[in-house]
């Protein structure tokens, strides 16, 4: 288990070392966010948060991870919704 650990870690390391000049904790976070949350996407970690399966819902994941995109419940409901509509219209 702390193998496996730690070869994702190191892979992270990898990434982070051309951009050490981090100014601030809140540039750090955010890039090393950035990181992980493309690295999840590539791996299929991230596959059961996209709802829709495509580009447009792993966008989304990427704009939830940063706070800036609607909760995945949210976002949920509002496709039952849709598809609700479509079948009883």
């Amino acid at each position: 288990m702390n193998n496996v650990i730690e070869a994702d870690h190191g892979k992270l390391k990898q990434l982070i070392r051309p951009v050490r000049g981090f100014k601030t904790l809140k540039t750090a976070y955010a890039t090393i966010k950035g990181f992980e949350v493309m690295r999840a996407l590539r791996k299929g970690q991230a596959a059961v948060f996209n709802l829709t399966r495509d580009i447009l819902g792993e966008a989304r994941i990427v704009e939830r991870a940063f706070g800036i995109g609607p909760c995945a419940l949210a976002e949920a409901v509002g496709l039952i919704d849709e598809r609700l509509l479509l079948q009883t219209a």
